[in-house]
């Protein structure tokens, strides 16, 4: 899967264990936009024709539903009990479990929680 990592899921460790997964991945640090505002960071991976994979799941999902016809955006929720988050290696196996599944990714909202 092609993947762009938001500013707030961007750790090494993160991005390593995306590729470590055979996904093809580029965070938004690596492309020297940190601190871009959320509607930039949707269009970017629009023009890349990449997933967006993010913590900050209000704001993108509010642009996933205004615009229809996106490559996708795959969402993390933190939990009020730190326990409960997933960690690097959970998401790694959410995302290719999702992508495993065969459902359909562009044009939708996944919260990858739901895929653990």
């Amino acid at each position: 899967m092609k993947i762009l990592v938001d500013e707030d899921s961007q750790a090494r460790k993160q991005l390593d264990v995306l590729r470590g997964a055979g996904h093809d991945v580029v965070s938004i640090a690596e492309l020297d936009r940190n601190g871009g505002l959320e509607p930039e960071v949707f269009v970017l991976a629009q023009s890349s024709q990449r997933v967006l994979l993010t913590h900050n799941v209000a704001d993108f999902h509010a642009l996933a539903l205004a615009c229809p016809g996106h490559h996708g955006v795959i969402a993390i929720y933190r939990d009020g009990d730190p326990r409960k988050n997933m960690n690097y290696r959970d998401i790694g196996r959410a995302v290719s479990k999702l992508e495993a599944s065969g459902v359909l990714i562009s044009g939708q909202f996944h919260v990858l929680n739901h895929w653990r």
